[in-house]
């Protein structure tokens, strides 16, 4: 285990990363790693993961109990009928270090985790959500963060964005994703592609 005390959520999401390797099930960093890879630093520094489980031949339980092979505390939950989140797995350490991973959200295109980069965390490579993935799946969640957020994001990685792309997936999650990406787009407008 990397952690050595509380503040280390790289660390522990290092951990974890490794176990899903171990298992083969493809993940994407989505929290405010994410945002920070992208945009401007949030002031949380969490591990928020999405992971698909399909086609993997390994179940919610499978990883959870591996995770508490490992020493974590792993808690399944899963999402209400009207919860974007359709179900997640907690994972915490013996420091208080925390890191979601997420088990689907309504309207995210399952091709994502094709379209995920490599990043460097600490001394490791991860893998991180696409831009084009992150910024319709926070317009959705809509907290007055996530929209600050993608701000942050049109500012700093704007012009890198494939805009059709951009537009195809936000479509995905609804008319007030497609508005609300619209509206922040005439904000800050990238010369993309």
């Amino acid at each position: 285990m990397r952690p050595t005390g509380p503040a280390q959520h790289g660390e522990l999401l290092l951990d974890i990363v490794g176990i899903l390797s171990e298992l083969a099930i493809p993940y994407a960093v989505i929290g405010a790693l994410a945002t920070s890879f992208y945009g401007i630093p949030p002031s949380t520094t969490d591990g928020e993961t999405m992971v698909w489980m399909k086609g993997t031949g390994k179940t919610e339980r499978d990883l959870t109990d591996r995770l508490a092979e490992a020493g974590y505390r792993a808690t399944f939950k899963q999402g209400d009928l009207d919860d974007p989140i359709l179900g997640s797995i907690i994972v915490e350490d013996e420091h208080g270090n925390r890191v979601d991973l997420l088990l689907g959200i309504r309207g995210m295109d399952p091709d994502a985790a094709g379209r995920c980069v490599s990043a460097r965390l600490l001394d490791s490579s991860i893998s991180m959500i696409a831009a084009e993935d992150l910024i319709p799946m926070k317009i959705s969640a809509g907290s007055f963060q996530d929209i600050a957020d993608v701000r942050g994001i049109l500012q700093v990685s704007g012009n890198l964005l494939n805009l059709d792309l951009l537009r195809q997936l936000a479509a995905r999650y609804g008319a007030a994703v497609t508005r609300k990406l619209n509206e922040l787009l005439n904000e800050y407008p990238p010369t993309g592609t």
